[in-house]
């Protein structure tokens, strides 16, 4: 009997990986949903519809982007992982949800290691500190000496609790030893409809949201947080340049897919983002927004989310960053 079942159980795993295979080498035959666990409308999303675009080119088949926000990222990212490792439900999720709450927040429904395949890291994107053109505030000392002297009567916007537009806030009113209230949103949509009606006093947003605010006016754009200027916004400098040494905070955006997803189907959605997004027209879409490609292969991406997950936890910890 028991060497009945050890050959069972070796028929049933040769099996398996026969049906994985053949699902593999047909795939995509349907449509295909790329989640992003934000409001439409932000960078995440602009993202997310540009690789969209890309895959349905490639593949021939229909891509589709549905927006789960809430929780920070966590109800789109858990409903992910919930879902069939078959290629046909992706999660287009950022650094917050996938490096920065794990380190915040005790109890997430997920966990990242064991609940996802990493396929593709898209592009980065700098912070950008804005505030609205009222305000006679107009350098990075000015904004000091107005915050340090209204504190916590000032509120600053972000997407949410964890997400980068919270997180580096928090940074760099540590270092910079400043105070302000947080107002988290359930995505950047909604805190730039606050900021542009005067009901926000300051953020740090990513530049795809941020940039035609500040194009047209409607913003002012005080520093970026890279150690390089955003080349839609050459005019704005950096932290670093302003005094803050080796000050260098991104935004990212990757692929997700559920843990157990076929290598072969991996392989296809990291190739098509190589391909797509590397030159031509997904390129320039993703240099309009704001952005600079990456790519590479999914194990660079895996070690880079590992990297990012050990060097936010440093972050939190020092600023004392806490859930609430």
């Amino acid at each position: 009997m028991r060497t009945f079942l050890r050959y069972l159980s070796i028929s049933i795993v040769f099996v398996c990986g026969l049906v994985g295979t053949a699902a593999a080498q047909t795939y995509p035959s349907g449509t295909i949903t790329i989640v992003v666990p934000f409001t439409a409308g932000g960078a995440v999303d602009a993202v997310a519809r540009a690789y969209a675009s890309e895959l349905q080119e490639q593949f021939g088949t229909p891509v589709v982007v549905n927006n789960k926000p809430g929780a920070g990222g966590a109800i789109g990212a858990q409903y992910v992982a919930s879902t069939a490792p078959d290629g046909y439900t992706l999660l287009l999720a950022s650094v917050g949800p996938m490096t920065i709450n794990p380190n915040i927040q005790a109890k997430l429904p997920f966990n990242v290691e064991r609940d996802y395949e990493a396929v593709v890291l898209l592009a980065k994107t700098p912070a950008i500190l804005v505030v609205h053109p009222d305000n006679p505030v107009n350098t990075i000392q000015q904004f000091n000496a107005w915050v340090g002297r209204k504190s916590k009567q000032l509120n600053y916007g972000s997407a949410g609790v964890g997400n980068i537009t919270h997180v580096v806030a928090e940074y760099y009113m540590n270092i910079a030893k400043l105070q302000a209230s947080h107002i988290p949103y359930k995505g950047s949509t909604q805190a730039v409809t606050d900021m542009l009606g005067g009901r926000l006093d300051f953020m740090f947003d990513v530049v795809p949201t941020a940039q035609p605010f500040v194009q047209s006016g409607k913003f002012k754009a005080l520093a970026v947080s890279t150690m390089t200027r955003s080349p839609v916004l050459p005019e704005v400098p950096t932290l670093n340049e302003l005094g803050y040494k080796g000050f260098d905070v991104s935004s990212w955006f990757g692929i997700f897919a559920p843990a157990g997803t076929p290598e072969d189907i991996i392989r296809k959605l990291n190739a098509a983002a190589n391909s797509g997004l590397s030159q031509g027209a997904g390129l320039a879409k993703l240099q309009s927004l704001g952005t600079t490609f990456v790519g590479g292969t999914p194990g660079e991406f895996k070690a880079f989310v590992a990297s990012e997950t050990a060097r936010w936890k440093k972050v939190v910890d020092d600023a004392g960053i806490k859930a609430n």
